[in-house]
């Protein structure tokens, strides 16, 4: 798949999701035990997460960098409670309907003119790959300043269809490390998140998969030829939404990952070699 066929893909999928399922946000959500199970519950259940994220900014942080700003709902939110926001995404879409200064490129990509207080990744790190995530952040941020993670991340143990996205949590730990940051703030949200695929699942399980039924079942009764025809012909899309529905599945989920909701300090060298509890599992050598 070229660049273009990839970006027009993340299109129609932002696309279907705010016009189509009417969510203004795009990521997981932080949910409560008497929240709605529908897609209400999932909106309540987002506008959540983002106020528990945007609590865990540091008092002294002025601007802000919104790296995967998605709609752009919680720039516009940090700009109303008095921060500097720019965003950024490679999505043509996502541009669009931003109301910021807006960097249309990938995070490895970017070359920042001025430093930022925090940089914030919601469900954007997984994209980005180690060390550039780092590399462009150090050289994106203050001394002192901050990066704000909040994502998935694959124990060691991984396996299967799920594995195929998210860094290993202790490799992404490893590298952060080596480049100065540090940890304040280390949270593990998982089983808060995860209800988000439950509803994904029985979204698709009731209306999807039983409109298919449906509409395949006259079919099957009165051209049984045609209709094993057509599964044929159509086998390796079938199996490929076979495969997509597996990732919804949040058992396997928590069996093989962690989303965790992390905040970063850059340090200088020194002052990060002395207190970092990363120092003794640290190479001396840089990544390059």
């Amino acid at each position: 798949m070229n660049a273009n066929n990839k970006k027009n893909k993340g299109n129609r999928a932002l696309r279907f999701y705010n016009q189509v399922l009417g969510l203004d946000r795009l990521h997981y959500g932080l949910w409560e035990h008497d929240d709605e199970f529908s897609i209400e519950g999932v909106k309540k259940a987002q506008e959540r997460y983002e106020k528990y994220l945007l609590n865990l900014i540091p008092s002294d942080v002025k601007t802000i960098l919104d790296v995967g700003c998605g709609t752009g709902i919680m720039a516009e939110n940090l700009k109303r409670s008095g921060y500097t926001v720019e965003g950024l995404s490679p999505d043509i879409f996502q541009k669009e309907l931003s109301t910021y200064l807006f960097h249309l490129c990938c995070f490895q990509d970017f070359m920042p003119k001025i430093r930022y207080d925090c940089i914030i990744m919601s469900e954007s790190s997984q994209y980005i790959p180690l060390p550039h995530l780092f590399d462009v952040a150090k050289k994106s941020i203050k001394t002192d300043g901050y990066l704000i993670v909040s994502d998935y991340f694959l124990l060691d143990h991984a396996s299967g269809p799920l594995s195929k996205s998210g860094h290993t949590l202790k490799k992404f730990l490893n590298v952060a490390g080596q480049y100065g940051f540090k940890i304040n703030h280390d949270e593990d949200i998982t089983d808060r998140v995860t209800k988000t695929l439950d509803v994904a699942m029985h979204f698709v399980e009731k209306y999807v998969i039983q409109s298919i039924d449906i509409a395949t079942e006259k079919i099957k009764e009165n051209r049984p030829h045609l209709f094993y025809f057509i599964c044929w012909l159509f086998r390796k899309k079938i199996n490929r939404i076979k495969e997509d529905i597996k990732l919804l599945d949040s058992h396997e989920f928590k069996r093989i990952k962690r989303y965790k909701l992390m905040l970063f300090q850059l340090r200088e060298e020194d002052d990060y070699h002395k207190d970092s509890p990363f120092t003794a599992l640290l190479p001396r050598e840089r990544f390059t």
